[in-house]
């Protein structure tokens, strides 16, 4: 009998042997970033001058004159975020034309999308639209080319222009 106690007292030791406990847990965290740049200083608020015109350079309603090209710039972007862009302001009656809140009447301002840096024409921007501009490349960072024009709306009086606009940048 000896022999039989001292078998199941190794059997038992080999038995537990092999038996585990939860003596850790492991707990994992982290954040997942939204896509984004930042708005270069120096193009973030601008003031854009667009001369003076007589009201005899606009001969017919749609006549533009003036054209003024400036950049929005953005730096530090996420790569491969893809950017849009809504320009927000009050609108003429035409959709690309901001209502000017100066003296003159019936002369607005247009924005333009130009087609590369510099620039003084391009497509019409739709206000208070969102405007796929595009994804960011390896560089880190994307320039918006635009234009500014004065552009007549109707029966045009003298006087000052002044009109503002905001710019929303969306990232994805």
């Amino acid at each position: 009998m000896h022999k039989l106690t001292t078998a199941v007292a190794i059997l038992a030791s080999v038995a537990t042997t092999g038996a585990f406990a939860a003596d850790a847990t492991l707990t994992f965290s982290g954040t997942i970033l939204p896509a984004s740049c930042t708005i270069d200083s120096t193009t973030a608020n601008q003031t854009i001058n667009l001369g003076s015109a007589s009201v005899a350079d606009f001969p017919a309603v749609g006549a533009t004159k003036n054209p003024q090209a400036f950049n929005m710039q953005l730096t530090d972007c996420t790569t491969s975020a893809k950017v849009s862009m809504n320009v927000a302001g009050t609108m003429d009656t035409v959709a690309s034309v901001l209502k000017n809140t100066g003296t003159a009447t019936q002369i607005g301002v247009q924005l333009l999308q130009a087609s590369a840096v510099g620039a003084t024409t391009g497509t019409p921007i739709t206000l208070n639209s969102a405007i796929n501009l595009g994804t960011v490349d390896a560089t880190n960072s994307m320039t918006i080319p635009m234009v500014a024009q004065l552009y007549r709306i109707g029966a045009m009086t003298a006087g000052s222009i002044t009109t503002t606009a905001t710019v929303n940048f969306t990232y994805n």
